[in-house]
């Protein structure tokens, strides 16, 4: 090969090379564009951020809040719980208690009932032995002894 056809090969091999890098620089140029328009989603996106911020301390703080209540919530309820607790104790005593003296109230009743009887007993006994003197005084019958 002699020089001339060197040269020539050496430029074909050189275009070859520029062509590449064109479509190597075409493809970088490409990536360039895709990359600039990433930034400027991402620079949009990162705008966000402080509403977002914003969003989450609201919440943040409604939680907070909510957790306060809940919190009250529970200890209302403790202290309702606590309360019929108590409650039931004294309705538990105080029926114990007028079972006792419902009790007591019944033998009293009882004993009364027992001596009226025996009080009533003996007067109709004493009237009876009246009655049976008058009539045997006064020779007068029994209407109601057969």
């Amino acid at each position: 090969m002699s020089t001339d056809e060197k040269i020539l090969q050496a430029l074909d091999d050189l275009r070859t090379v520029v062509q590449k890098q064109g479509e190597q620089l075409s493809t970088l140029q490409d990536d360039m564009t895709a990359v600039k328009d990433d930034v400027v989603v991402v620079k949009a996106e990162t705008g966000k951020i402080p509403g977002i911020e914003q969003r989450l301390d609201h919440h943040g703080k409604l939680l907070t809040g909510l957790t306060a209540n809940m919190a009250t919530v529970v200890e209302e309820q403790q202290a309702q719980r606590m309360d019929i607790r108590s409650l039931h104790t004294e309705v538990h005593e105080t029926r114990e208690e007028v079972t006792g003296e419902v009790r007591a109230a019944r033998e009293e009743a009882k004993r009364d009932n027992m001596d009226l009887k025996a009080t009533v007993v003996k007067k109709i006994q004493s009237h009876e032995r009246r009655i049976t003197n008058i009539e045997e005084h006064d020779d007068i019958e029994n209407p109601e002894k057969n």
